[in-house]
């Protein structure tokens, strides 16, 4: 991999957005390796924290957005925790996680079927207000193409009290959906005003 050390590199639109997004300043990171030493998910990953934070100080927008450790990514914390700098690393990795899907990024299969994963889950927050495990293997199976995953468990599942046919709502679902909301609002407004400031700069 090539690394662009040149100043239209680091002051790309993709660190902005990064940087807005997640209400981090990626300056402060010199990559020192703590978050990477620390992350449980590295054995399983062909990345780490600390590559992923320098691809997105020099703006590598492609390659940030299908790193496996970017998708991988549990959001436990340790990374952050770790930071010498208190650097939110966490939220890094999520901000560039917004932006791929600001632009529905095509991934490799690995990483797409995290996403969609990823979208069960928060999906089935949204409509009941709580994980639903049929609503989230539903979810999955069906947005991933894998429609007999599990299939066969599910009797033992059902029998055991693991799961239940039907999911339960939180009382006042309105409020966690406004929260939503309130969330995508301002993810989009930061996407388009940053896009919006550059174009205007380079009109």
């Amino acid at each position: 991999m090539r690394w662009d050390l040149s100043n239209s590199a680091v002051d790309s639109v993709f660190r902005s957005k990064v940087e807005r997004l997640s209400d981090q300043n990626l300056g402060d990171c010199y990559q020192c390796g703590k978050c990477s030493g620390g992350c449980p998910v590295v054995p399983n990953t062909q990345s780490s924290p600390s590559r992923v934070m320098r691809m997105v100080q020099l703006g590598m927008e492609e390659d940030a957005m299908v790193d496996d450790l970017v998708w991988s990514c549990a959001g436990c914390g340790t990374c952050t925790g770790r930071c010498p700098e208190g650097v939110d690393t966490a939220r890094v990795i999520d901000a560039v996680r917004a932006v791929a899907d600001a632009r529905d990024v095509s991934l490799p299969q690995q990483c797409a079927a995290v996403r969609t994963f990823y979208k069960a889950f928060l999906g089935s927050v949204r409509d009941f207000g709580r994980l639903s495990e049929v609503g989230l293997m539903g979810g999955y199976n069906i947005n991933s193409g894998r429609f007999w995953t599990n299939v066969a468990k599910a009797p033992w599942f059902l029998l055991k009290g693991k799961v239940g046919l039907s999911a339960h709502r939180v009382r006042q679902l309105d409020r966690l959906a406004r929260v939503f909301e309130r969330v995508e609002n301002i993810e989009r407004a930061i996407l388009e005003d940053i896009d919006r400031s550059r174009s205007e700069e380079e009109a």
